[in-house]
């Protein structure tokens, strides 16, 4: 065995010493560096509910008061908010949207606010991402058709 083989199996054992203690003495698979530049795709494959583009008028209220938004797209479980000011995480809404094409309709629902996008970030629109948390059954009813009526459009521009 010449002197460079030599050192580079030693060098390969203490590799597999290191990694077998930074996995808590379990000999596992190298670990793979995570990729979080996720494409839309790959997010919507991620997400819980499919996410529809719309534009809608949003009325909010939180401890820091009352605002007027827009939500930019909506799914079954929660939407995103437009606005030059978004909440932290965490922070609980009273949310009020009318339905598009039936202003004498409103929904409200409550949610809270679950991640944000600074406006600091040209390349991104600022808002935040909110989870509808608590909703009755006749807002229930009038959001499930909303979302319908958004998957039906959203069909008929593919087809």
């Amino acid at each position: 065995m010449t002197e460079e083989k030599s050192a580079r199996k030693s060098k390969k054992r203490a590799k597999e010493k290191k990694e077998a203690r930074t996995n808590n003495g379990v000999k596992s698979k190298k670990r793979e560096k995570k990729n979080y530049n996720y494409s839309d795709r790959d997010m919507e494959e991620r997400r819980k509910s499919k996410r529809y583009p719309t534009e809608i008028e949003v009325r909010y209220s939180s401890e820091q008061g009352l605002a007027v938004e827009w939500i930019t797209n909506i799914s079954k479980g929660g939407m995103f908010i437009k606005s030059e000011n978004p909440l932290p995480p965490g922070t609980p809404l009273k949310i009020t949207f009318s339905v598009p094409g039936r202003e004498d309709l409103s929904i409200e629902v409550e949610g809270v606010v679950k991640w944000r996008a600074e406006p600091s970030d040209p390349s991104i629109i600022p808002g935040m991402g909110v989870e509808i948390t608590k909703i009755d059954d006749r807002n229930r009813k009038l959001f499930e058709e909303l979302i319908e009526s958004l998957t039906k459009k959203q069909n008929q521009r593919t087809a």
